[in-house]
């Protein structure tokens, strides 16, 4: 069967991507079975099984190299950070959904001058900014840097749901006694669930992997997130030569954010594409 000229970059896109995932999933599969060897085995036998199954590799580095401190970190932390921008984003959005007030469409334009700014730009800044209030090296401060800086995002998303529900159903809430709380919190909210799981996920995904907010405003080793013990985990394995070690560190990382993101990709991208259809 012959192909039309204006057939051709699909197939070759799709061959691509074919091989990009083939490549992939053959240096993960590598990388698993790695992570059970010695390091030794590695270096003998680049391509063979292990000799002998052992978890013993991924017991040293989740004690002896703290991953599983910095794990726990991140998850405290991407949790929190996660919560604190729904509580942020959601009565935003549904305002600059439903009311129309002076200067609001440049108020929404504001918001999504924040998604197109590189925070990288304001690095220098936000760092003095911080030092001056004592947030260098906390909690509180990494936690509120993730929200501050995935809300815009988070706004423009649930925006597109808010608008997306008939506004006769506040109408009726509001007639039958409701205040605007009441209709918001009983009405708004559960209509717009699918909208504040997307943006949930998405916040989850990106804080969790994030890394150059936290080299930048975190030093202390008990307060470092999973990308920065990841990052410290290589220079040293590294520079002491437990590749054994280091790949084990690599799959503890990926493979949970690999799980979960296959787990809720469906709700996460039918989500994200209602909303910013809408929006």
């Amino acid at each position: 069967m012959r192909l039309r000229l204006s057939e051709w970059p699909k197939y070759i896109v799709s061959v691509l991507l074919l091989l990009w995932i083939v490549f992939t999933v053959f240096i993960g599969a590598w990388l698993l079975v790695s992570s059970f060897k010695s390091t030794r085995e590695i270096f003998q036998g680049m391509w063979k099984l292990p000799s002998q199954w052992t978890l013993d590799n991924y017991v040293r580095v989740l004690k002896d190299f703290g991953l599983a401190r910095y794990m726990g970190n991140s998850l405290f932390v991407v949790t929190v950070a996660t919560l604190l921008v729904q509580v942020l984003s959601l009565p935003v959005a549904y305002v600059l959904a439903r009311l129309r007030f002076p200067f609001s469409p440049f108020v929404l334009l504001c918001f999504i001058a924040g998604i197109a700014i590189p925070v990288q730009t304001i690095y220098i800044p936000l760092y003095f900014i911080m030092k001056e209030i004592s947030l260098v090296d906390t909690y509180t401060g990494i936690i509120w840097l993730y929200a501050i800086t995935s809300v815009p995002f988070a706004i423009y998303l649930l925006i597109g749901f808010f608008r997306s529900i008939p506004t006769t159903l506040e109408e009726a809430a509001l007639i039958d006694g409701a205040s605007a709380g009441q209709a918001f919190l009983k009405i708004m909210l559960p209509m717009a669930r699918p909208g504040i799981i997307s943006s949930s996920i998405y916040v989850f995904i990106m804080t969790w992997k994030e890394f150059e907010l936290a080299l930048v405003f975190l030093s202390l080793d008990e307060k470092k997130t999973i990308s920065l013990g990841l990052y410290s985990l290589i220079t040293r394995l590294t520079y002491t030569g437990d590749w054994a070690g280091l790949f084990a560190g690599v799959i503890l990382v990926v493979v949970p954010s690999t799980i979960f993101y296959i787990l809720v990709a469906r709700h996460f991208i039918s989500g994200i594409t209602a909303g910013i259809g809408k929006s």
